[in-house]
């Protein structure tokens, strides 16, 4: 499901969105400054999704069009990605987030001052994202690539992996091993992350790491 098949929301201004949810209070981006260009829909009482929410560009065009606050609970039975390359987006759950696995592609910031359970996969891919969570987060796997950032108020309760320069919390890789030395080898693109291959691993439910690589997440 896209965000145009969303059910009725209300749009924001912006300084609605600040007086009431205090937006720039964990979100970077500066919403306020492109207004004009960007709606911000409010779902007042959270939002449960069947299937697949995809909180994307439409087709042909780079920057997303759209901020989201969800004021309460974000549920989404399938997966939730968010993308964003040509300029900055946010969303702010005031609860909790739960779906099966959450991809956050490019720049968009990503806020949960809840708790964040994904029953499979957590993915930031992208210079300049960067997802926040403010209370627990559980997840099979989290995987951070290419610059994106994370921050979480507590230690994940996943297997993790990412640049230590772009995360608040410790990576369950060794200090002397690359991304590349523990991804299954068929997630490999003569030699480097296929990045593609990792998303459409987690959307299957499968393990992307390689044989012999041991954690309860995996």
């Amino acid at each position: 499901m896209s965000a145009s098949l969303l059910p009725p929301q209300r749009i924001l201004d912006a300084e609605q969105a600040e007086r009431r949810f205090a937006v720039s209070a964990d979100v970077g981006y500066p919403y306020r400054d492109f207004a004009r260009e960007q709606e911000i829909r409010l779902y007042a009482t959270g939002l449960t999704v069947d299937g697949d929410l995809a909180l994307e560009p439409p087709p042909g065009i780079d920057w997303n069009p759209c901020n989201m606050i969800v004021a309460g609970d974000l549920t989404v039975d399938g997966d939730l990605s968010m993308s964003s390359y040509g300029g900055g987006c946010f969303l702010l759950v005031t609860g909790d987030l739960r779906a099966r696995n959450v991809f956050v592609d490019g720049e968009p910031n990503v806020v949960v001052r809840g708790d964040l359970t994904a029953s499979n996969g957590v993915f930031g891919h992208g210079n300049y994202g960067i997802l926040v969570v403010c209370g627990r987060t559980t997840a099979r796997i989290v995987i951070n690539t290419s610059g994106f950032n994370m921050v979480f108020a507590e230690d994940p309760q996943a297997f993790v992996m990412g640049h230590p320069n772009r995360q608040n919390f410790a990576s369950d890789i060794d200090d002397d091993l690359e991304l590349e030395d523990v991804l299954a080898t068929d997630l490999l693109d003569h030699g480097g992350a296929n990045f593609a291959a990792i998303r459409a691993a987690l959307v299957a439910g499968r393990s992307i790491l390689r044989p012999g690589i041991s954690s309860d997440a995996s």
